[in-house]
């Protein structure tokens, strides 16, 4: 403080007034966060949707790796799936199994859909109807190399744009 300046009573009894944020002002700042995340929230899980499939098509190529190994050692995809955990396939259909691959999606199910001596299916689906890939459609991968997604999600993959895995 300078040394000649006199403070007055008045000074030394109120100190300077604190400013507080109006309710209204933080009603408003509370309707911006609001919509900002209205925005931000869909656009979020449509990212998170796209990782999940991402993944699963990187499960679903290994998978189909692990088919093929099988088909080399017993010279046909048959009885791939390990059912009772001895690490042997003993059947043609249902979950993979360990000998075949290890699945890291967690959103989605593997299935041996068919299998034969010279051909099969494999088809990820979404694990449970809560979980954030369900509605996303299947996908699926043969052993051809054919890749098929239900973008409708109506059941088959004979719609225009549900061959291949692409945008």
């Amino acid at each position: 403080m300078h040394p000649h300046r006199r403070l007055s009573p008045l000074t030394l009894a109120c100190p300077r007034r604190q400013r507080a944020f109006s309710l209204i002002e933080i009603m408003v700042v509370l309707a911006v966060v609001g919509i900002l995340l209205a925005l931000a929230v869909p656009v979020y899980n449509g990212y998170s949707v796209r990782a999940y499939r991402t993944e699963v098509q990187a499960d679903l190529l290994r998978c189909a790796q692990g088919m093929e190994r099988h088909a080399a050692l017993t010279l046909g995809y048959g009885n791939a799936v390990d059912a009772d955990g001895d690490g042997q396939g003993d059947r043609s259909t249902g979950p993979v199994s360990e000998n075949l691959c290890r699945v890291a999606s967690t959103h989605y199910r593997i299935s041996v859909r068919t299998a034969n001596a010279a051909h099969f299916v494999l088809r990820a689906e979404a694990s449970a109807a809560t979980s954030p890939v369900a509605g996303d459609g299947a996908l699926e991968l043969d052993a051809a190399g054919e890749r098929r997604w239900d973008r409708n999600d109506d059941g088959d993959f004979g719609d225009d744009g549900e061959r291949g895995w692409g945008p």
